[in-house]
């Protein structure tokens, strides 16, 4: 049995500098077979008390790797696949050397097995790339269990509330039974969590579940503003099994736990009638049509972490906001720049959402031509009367074909279609890249770390560029 501890808040370390491990160095796959899934999946955790980075990966030809970061805090730890792609038939054995930045050596990996079968399509699984989003060609289902406990004593806590969140949309809610935990038949793939508890801290993170983790624990911080309740006499006694809610009490039981978070990361309301109404007024009284184009990153680098269940999420409780007279349009860049959904109006919920899911990350980040085809969606509903706008929604800054963007910025921002940006998990160094190119546009830079910036940051830039004044 394999587990995972969420590690989500800073712990005492173990030494003065970091300490990357990984769980094995050596990755067994056995025999392979014609469907057989050829990847092994390693738990890198950081025993230190300072950041450690994965600087580089050596590799053979016939391997491909994918982390879910690339930076590890303190006391916390991420998923590194590697994944084999022989050409023929036969044992195999493959070195991988793993440079981390606390360490002048790297760590050698050893992956071995022997194939049996090859794919139908050699060559196609030679080219193919190892994907925290995708699914094996044999899908097989295993039982994982979710336990939430005291951070401190390790006690398990019943009545915890934990959403699982999967491509941008809550799939699931339940209430913990009297041993803290919960079980659900998964298949392998990527999970975001987000735990509540009366009296502890909320925390999300998310993971990866691979084919042979069977336990998640989520530790919860104990809130001290919090009063210690008086003992109950006569307690209301606790269920022994877990309840799973229904997936519109779900969304109801998140927004009302993001409610009760404090972002961190808020956009300053620089407009004082604006911030003098309700943070989620948008009726047509005060804010304009919105004309709005989202240029949506989809690099490979949109893989790692939480990313791309940020953007999808901040996008989905966005059109759930949206007003029947406002128009969105969806541009995607990777590689190269295409149009996902034309100016559609938001009374096409559903179908604005069906195709936020279709969201798959690869390639390279041709920036540029993403923010150009993006104002030529923009002039199609263009009007003095509206709140003309493009958002580019990226983790990092744009390089690939970007050398320009800022004389389209300018030029576009004249004719008034403002260009803000959103950050999801960037680095510092790219933050400043971002608010400059906003500040060229006359847009504004928005962070997008967590749930609850998810939740509400994205909203905000749209009120603050529709809000009519007084």
């Amino acid at each position: 049995m394999q587990k995972i501890l969420f590690l989500l808040v800073l712990l005492t370390g173990f030494g003065a500098q970091a300490q990357t491990v990984f769980s094995t160095q050596n990755l067994d796959l056995g025999e392979l077979y014609a469907g057989s899934e050829r990847f092994g999946d390693i738990l890198v955790t950081n025993k230190g008390k300072q950041k450690s980075y994965i600087l580089r990966v050596e590799k053979p030809v016939d391997v491909a790797y994918l982390a879910s970061s690339d930076v590890l805090l303190p006391d916390s730890s991420f998923s590194f696949r590697l994944q084999v792609n022989p050409a023929k038939k036969g044992a195999f054995s493959y070195d991988v050397k793993v440079y981390t930045s606390d360490n002048m050596e790297p760590v050698n990996i050893r992956i071995s097995g022997n194939v049996k079968e090859l794919t139908e399509n050699t060559m196609a699984g030679m080219m193919s790339c190892p994907d925290f989003g995708s699914e094996p060609s044999r899908v097989q289902t295993s039982e994982l269990t979710i336990i939430t406990v005291d951070e401190n004593t390790r006690e398990p806590l019943a009545k915890s509330t934990v959403t699982i969140i999967r491509n941008g949309t809550p799939a699931g809610a339940w209430i913990t039974g009297k041993k803290g935990s919960f079980k659900q038949e998964s298949i392998p793939g990527y999970f975001y969590f987000f735990a509540a508890h009366d009296g502890y801290f909320p925390k999300e993170a998310g993971v990866y579940v691979g084919p042979k983790i069977r336990e998640i624990t989520i530790p919860l911080k104990m809130d001290p503003s919090m009063c210690i309740p008086v003992p109950n006499p006569n307690p209301e006694p606790i269920p022994d099994e877990p309840e799973q809610l229904t997936a519109e009490t779900a969304e109801i039981l998140i927004d009302q736990q993001l409610a009760n978070q404090q972002s961190d990361s808020v956009i300053k309301q620089t407009i004082p009638e604006l911030a003098q109404l309700p943070p989620d007024s948008f009726e047509s009284e005060h804010f304009k049509p919105v004309n709005v184009v989202f240029v949506l990153d989809v690099s490979s680098s949109m893989k790692l972490g939480e990313k791309m269940d940020l953007m999808k999420y901040s996008l989905n409780q966005l059109v759930d906001e949206m007003r029947p007279e406002d128009h969105i349009s969806l541009v995607t860049y990777s590689d190269g720049a295409s149009v996902l959904l034309a100016p559609t109006a938001c009374t096409q919920q559903e179908a604005i959402k069906a195709k936020v899911a279709e969201l798959k990350p690869h390639g390279m980040t041709a920036g540029g031509k993403g923010i150009k085809l993006g104002y030529k969606q923009a002039l199609q509903q263009l009007s003095p009367d509206k709140a003309n706008m493009v958002i580019i929604i990226t983790d990092g800054a744009f390089n690939k074909s970007s050398d320009d963007y800022q004389k389209t910025v300018r030029k576009y921002a004249k004719k008034g279609i403002t260009f803000s940006v959103v950050g999801v998990q960037n680095r510092p160094n790219d933050q400043r890249a971002m608010e400059e190119a906003a500040e060229f546009g006359k847009g504004r830079y928005i962070p997008i770390n967590k749930l609850s910036d998810a939740q509400y940051n994205l909203l905000q830039e749209i009120r603050i560029a529709s809000f009519r004044g007084v």
